[in-house]
């Protein structure tokens, strides 16, 4: 495969008025883009304005991005993305491959969605990106579904700055979330947002590279939104287990969503999460060593909560890896709780 182009095609439905379109090239990182100055054009009425390698004729650049258009008048837009395949014996382009993406209108951009028929594994990818049409930023938070239906990873809040763009990411092993060993092979993934954002999936053959565009679905039945996780990070190495920044009874209150951000090094580590009274937050499991895993839970009570390694042969130094943080005053329950 060759690298990637996009065609570029803007229809004017007028029958009586050329209309003017503004034209913004809206560079991938998730960076805030208000800054970004458009370039214009015209479409003559119950005309087609053709660009082809719109990146580069259009706006003078190689880079990926997303195009943002707006007009004071109706009007019409698509873009077919592809890549050249090459001849292995003549070195000659011998066709295209890619997928045609509709022009979205800003009012149907959402605060909820889905992308379903996701595929991650050995015979399919899946790729993810995401855009911020707003002025201001979008705070985002992630869900991925294994092939029965299980939530196998939340990924950690995301800002997307005013105008950002995520370029297509793969699901499996860097989409803010690590799924570990889940199925994908259908999978799904769900989304909140405090502001409407547009989301979309690219799931790619890998024997073919016959790619398939998903668009985000509306998800009516989501629940309400929350607030937005506390993250933490939690590191484990031979060892010990260490929460930053350090959790002090002041910094937590009952219906908190905690994120626990954790890094395994060394050895294969577990790790489990008791509230006060008892109840496994986070339920045991094991982890090799350079695997980062999001884990979310929601704060049950005030009292003190115990954390633990829960793989008894990681070591001979297994009994040092424990530790606890209090919400509200302490409770001292005599855990951690093997």
């Amino acid at each position: 495969m060759g690298v990637f182009r996009t065609d570029m095609r803007v229809f004017n439905p007028s029958a009586t008025k050329d209309i003017q379109i503004q034209a913004y090239y809206l560079p991938v990182g998730n960076a805030d883009n208000t800054a970004v100055q458009p370039v214009s054009f015209t479409v003559p009425k119950r005309q087609m304005v053709s660009y082809d390698d719109v990146v580069g004729s259009l706006f003078h650049s190689g880079n990926i991005g997303a195009i943002r258009l707006k007009s004071d008048d109706d009007f019409v837009a698509t873009q077919r993305i592809f890549a050249t395949q090459v001849s292995s014996q003549s070195c000659a382009i011998s066709g295209t491959l890619g997928q045609f993406v509709p022009g979205l209108d800003v009012s149907t951009a959402m605060k909820q969605a889905v992308l379903i028929q996701l595929k991650s594994g050995g015979n399919f990818r899946t790729n993810i990106g995401a855009v911020n049409p707003n002025p201001v930023p979008a705070n985002v938070t992630w869900r991925l579904y294994d092939k029965s239906n299980n939530l196998v990873a939340t990924g950690t809040p995301v800002v997307m700055p005013p105008m950002a763009v995520i370029a297509p990411t793969n699901v499996a092993s860097q989409f803010f979330f690590n799924p570990g060993s889940a199925d994908l092979s259908d999978a799904w993934v769900s989304f909140v947002s405090d502001q409407p954002i547009f989301a979309y999936a690219s799931v790619v053959d890998n024997g073919t590279t016959d790619p398939t565009f998903i668009p985000m679905a509306a998800d009516s039945g989501a629940p309400p939104i929350g607030p937005t996780a506390k993250v933490y990070n939690v590191s484990e190495r031979d060892f010990t287990i260490t929460i930053t920044p350090r959790i002090v009874s002041t910094d937590l209150s009952v219906g908190d969503h905690v994120t626990f951000h954790i890094t395994v090094a060394d050895s294969n580590h577990g790790f489990e999460l008791v509230d006060p009274n008892g109840n496994v937050l986070l339920d045991p499991q094991t982890y090799s060593p350079g695997a980062t895993i999001d884990r979310t839970f929601t704060v049950t009570a005030e009292g003190t909560y115990n954390y633990f390694c829960a793989n008894p042969s990681c070591g001979f130094g297994h009994d040092s890896m424990v530790g606890s943080f209090d919400v509200g005053s302490s409770s001292n329950p005599g855990g951690p709780y093997y």
